[in-house]
């Protein structure tokens, strides 16, 4: 592989009309893409087009703001059928996209139960041996703090937007950090910043896609294709080659989801 997305959403109605060619493509470039479940339904979703592509992985879980009052009331029987999907296919290598999103005063509400679910799923990721993809979005001291009783987790933060002390912070925690093309954006000096603190060694690719297209794409729908514009962006601020910021970040993300 050339390189890796390491946060694709290729089950969305958005890819309807041409997924199997853009997948095709994919193949043709030798782009991996780690396919990321946001609700019970993609869960199954996910999988399914893992299952039948073979440079397409797979996680499970619930994002977020798909969490509400009622979820807690069924999470257990939830979280059994999410064990015992992860643990009927191989392609399935991380519990994700889980974590903590106070940005909408409707998630923010839900902060105390978005904690709750976490927990759990930080719970099942140990249970199963994976890794977990966290979705945190203006909640990064919350996350830190409910971390620190995990001890041990594996983990990545997608779409990381944080500040070089908050990502040290993840850092020394053990965490990888991964970044989307909003690096591309001219107002995105201090997420810049970040990427020229961050070690190579710690860092993931991804897209983010059908969202979070590169600034030179604004207004069109995004696809992991353009994971290489986030290298180029990435290479200029470290001042070294793209091969080498791809090379190194396919590596990463081999080691970490586990891909064979």
């Amino acid at each position: 592989m050339r390189a890796i997305d390491t946060h694709a959403h290729l089950d969305f109605p958005q890819f309807d009309e041409d997924r199997a060619a853009l997948i095709s493509q994919l193949a043709e470039e030798e782009i991996g893409v780690i396919n990321i479940a946001t609700d019970f339904e993609s869960n199954q979703k996910v999988i399914d087009l893992a299952s039948t592509n073979s440079l397409i992985w797979a996680t499970v879980g619930i994002h977020p703001t798909e969490i509400n009052s009622t979820t807690l009331a069924g999470l257990a029987d939830q979280l059994e059928s999410l064990k015992a999907l992860a643990e009927s296919s191989p392609k399935v290598v991380a519990i994700g996209e889980v974590g903590l999103d106070y940005y909408r005063k409707e998630s923010a509400s839900q902060a105390e139960t978005q904690k709750a679910v976490l927990r759990q799923f930080l719970t099942l990721a140990s249970e199963i041996n994976l890794p977990v993809v966290f979705h945190c979005r203006e909640a990064y001291g919350d996350l830190l703090t409910m971390l620190a009783d995990y001890p041990g987790t594996r983990g990545v933060m997608h779409c990381f937007t944080g500040t070089v002390k908050e990502a040290k912070s993840f850092l020394d925690l053990g965490m990888y950090v991964s970044f989307t093309a909003t690096v591309t954006y001219p107002a995105n000096d201090t997420q810049r910043e970040t990427i020229a603190s961050v070690p190579l060694e710690k860092m993931f690719l991804e897209t983010d896609c059908p969202f979070l297209v590169t600034q030179a794409r604004r207004g069109t729908r995004n696809d992991p294709r353009t994971i290489f514009e986030v290298a180029q962006t990435i290479a200029a601020v470290k001042k070294i080659s793209e091969e080498e910021v791809l090379k190194q970040t396919t590596q990463n993300a081999i080691a970490f989801f586990g891909l064979k």
